[in-house]
């Protein structure tokens, strides 16, 4: 009897996000959603690679699935992509207007084919399904990570009963923004980790 190796396992900040019209609003056609689902996919991939994110999929909805190698350059990216929403609302015609919100778990994830699987995963979806229009909720593991670094603290929203996860988990809502020193440090990692990364095998 042959027994297969588990497939590894890497830690890394898994976000989903979600986009829709804003509440009370509708779309007016399917040609406009479809329009405004590519104008914030182009939104979302301008902004990824400044904080070291992989886009793993877009969604069906118009969301995405993204993965991150930590916790603070997931809620960097999370944060000034919120903002470059809400300052596009502020110029777009009534009808025009989307609504954002996010998702996301520090936890370990199994990669294939390009995907990521595990529970990680399934946190991260379900934290996003709790959130809020306009709001970024975290698990407690990322918000640990990230305390230190933001503004202000993660505001503790409590536990939740989540579908398909065997213990309450609780959520908390990033409201301010990343110090300056800590995104200009996070900066720096991530550009000497790229820079790394181009060094070929053996080289």
């Amino acid at each position: 009897m042959v027994v297969e190796a588990p497939e590894p396992r890497t830690m890394s900040a898994i976000m989903f996000t979600d986009m829709e019209a804003p509440a009370g609003q509708r779309w007016r056609d399917e040609s406009l959603q479809q329009d405004l689902h590519e104008e914030h996919g182009r939104l979302v991939r301008e902004l990824l690679p400044r904080h070291g994110g992989r886009e793993v999929k877009q969604l069906e909805e118009g969301g995405f699935l993204l993965e991150f190698q930590a916790g603070l350059p997931a809620v960097s990216f999370a944060l000034e992509w919120r903002a470059a929403v809400d300052a596009r609302n502020r110029v777009a015609p009534l009808d025009r207007r989307m609504s954002v919100r996010a998702g996301a778990h520090l936890g370990f994830v199994v990669h294939r084919d390009g995907d990521v699987f595990g529970e990680g995963v399934n946190l991260a979806a379900r934290i996003e399904s709790l959130a809020r229009p306009g709001t970024v909720y975290v698990s407690e593991t990322l918000a640990a990570q990230v305390a230190g670094c933001l503004q202000a603290p993660p505001v503790r929203l409590g536990r939740n009963e989540l579908k398909n996860i065997r213990l309450p988990v609780a959520v908390f809502r990033i409201d301010a923004p990343v110090e300056p020193r800590a995104e200009g440090a996070l900066m720096s990692r991530v550009r000497s980790l790229l820079g790394r990364r181009r060094v070929p095998a053996g080289g």
